[in-house]
């Protein structure tokens, strides 16, 4: 775990690796909730809120991963 967490506070731009991996999941809900959101006034392709649904998930476990690898 101590690998993982050395990972986690690799310094990217100034912010650590968890940091930026907090904002990409946060952004990729909130585009996968848009494109629900603006596809029922004009027709999306369903597969993209698909992908980036599974796009969060995996990219928020490995977040969660990296936080609680930094603890334990």
């Amino acid at each position: 775990m101590s690998t993982l967490a050395e990972v986690a506070y690799i310094q990217i731009l100034g912010f650590p690796v968890i940091f930026w991996l907090g904002i990409i999941t946060y952004v990729l809900v909130l585009t996968a909730f848009s494109l629900m959101h603006f596809g029922r006034r004009r027709p999306w392709k369903f597969r993209w809120h698909r992908y980036l649904g599974w796009t969060a998930l995996a990219v928020a476990t490995f977040h969660g991963l990296l936080a609680l690898s930094a603890y334990l």
